[in-house]
């Protein structure tokens, strides 16, 4: 892309949607607001990632190639992850744990398959149905992660999912080469990550124990 024009229209439209949002929502709804945003950024990553695997198939380095998996893998989840948090905490749809028999083990399976699509990736596959494929996985598996979880518990799902975006944008740097982004999101992985940590300690619960 090299119309800057495009580019400054696109951010001034963004920028705008973010500062009206942010002033109008109530602080009471401000957790959910901030769920919605993160989901936008982990979404962001992961379309990002399936441009530059349609750009560049089969000609990406190692590197390049593993970093567009994790990218599409982490960002996909954090999305969709984050859309469901957000339906929970606006009561869309039950704040309640949502469990069935034998989840854990729907689960295991479809992060399986897509870290399976993901190493298919680095290791040179260019076929365009292994990058949808991961998406529709890694957009599987981030519902099915959150919904088990109560809504008390939502807090530090939203940071962790936060950690997630961050790791994405760090990944996506790397398909970029952009150092700002790997060094902007490493911070985000990682503070995101204190914060659940800090958060659980807080409410006497381990975070093993929100997240299975």
């Amino acid at each position: 892309v090299g119309n800057y024009a495009l580019i400054g229209i696109g951010m001034a439209v963004g920028g705008a949607v973010g500062l009206v949002g942010a002033r109008m929502v109530k602080m009471t709804a401000m957790p959910q607001m901030v769920a919605l945003f993160n989901g936008v950024g982990g979404g962001a990553a992961a379309l990002i990632s399936l441009d530059e695997f349609h750009r560049f198939a089969g000609s990406f380095t190692t590197v390049e190639a593993t970093s567009i998996a994790l990218s599409a893998l982490i960002g996909a989840i954090s999305f969709s992850g984050s859309m469901i948090a957000y339906a929970k905490l606006q009561e869309l749809i039950s704040g309640r744990p949502i469990v069935f028999r034998g989840q854990q083990v729907v689960n295991a399976l479809i992060i399986g398959s897509a870290v399976v699509l993901g190493v298919l990736i680095a290791a040179g596959g260019d076929q365009q149905g292994l990058i949808y494929g991961l998406l529709a996985a890694a957009l599987l598996f981030g519902v099915m992660f959150v919904l088990p979880i109560g809504g008390a518990d939502m807090p530090v799902v939203i940071s962790l999912l936060n950690a997630f975006t961050g790791l994405a944008a760090a990944a996506t740097g790397f398909v970029l080469n952009n150092r700002v982004l790997i060094v902007a999101g490493a911070l985000g992985g990682a503070s995101g990550t204190l914060l659940s940590i800090v958060m659980c300690r807080a409410m006497n619960r381990s975070i093993t124990a929100v997240l299975f």
